[in-house]
């Protein structure tokens, strides 16, 4: 049907507590998922990637974003709010709607759905359409700015 974008709503997703995928095919949204994890899979659709607050959630050393919010680290947006001095990029990190995974230590899952303008410092993957790649500390490109294509127009 040209630039569709499928949607697939189904109970579990292989038996995890998965959310939600986006898939070439289209997006599946299990029933643990809500409107968070579909803006978040359309949004991949469309070009960003996902940002995580920690490099490997399992380690015993789960390495976090170090630091504290700073104008190097969100170079897009340092005007376009108000950020406290006492905030951490984890916790930046932690309340972005393109944040994947996450600790007992992250913000309340309702906060998870600022869209930046730009590119956010954290953990990404080095390949970013390869999920089993490495993560890396680096800009992910988790903003409005890497919106490059509308949904269904792969």
């Amino acid at each position: 049907m040209g630039n569709a974008l499928e949607l697939y709503f189904v109970n579990t997703l292989d038996g995890t507590d998965v959310a939600g995928l986006c898939w070439p095919d289209g997006i599946v949204i299990a029933a643990n998922g809500d409107g968070h994890t579909i803006a978040h899979e359309v949004l991949h659709d469309c070009g960003p990637e996902d940002i995580y607050t920690v490099d490997d959630q399992n380690a015993e050393n789960p390495n976090p974003i170090p630091g504290l919010v700073s104008r190097t680290r969100l170079p897009s947006d340092w005007g376009g709010g108000y950020y406290p001095p006492a905030l951490t990029q984890r916790e930046l990190a932690g309340r972005l709607i393109m944040r994947s995974g996450g600790t007992e230590e992250d913000p309340d899952p309702s906060l998870r759905r600022d869209l930046p303008s730009g590119t956010v410092y954290g953990w990404r993957h080095s390949t970013p359409a390869d999920p089993a790649s490495p993560k890396t500390l680096g800009h992910a490109g988790v903003g409005q700015s890497a919106i490059q294509n509308n949904p269904g127009s792969f």
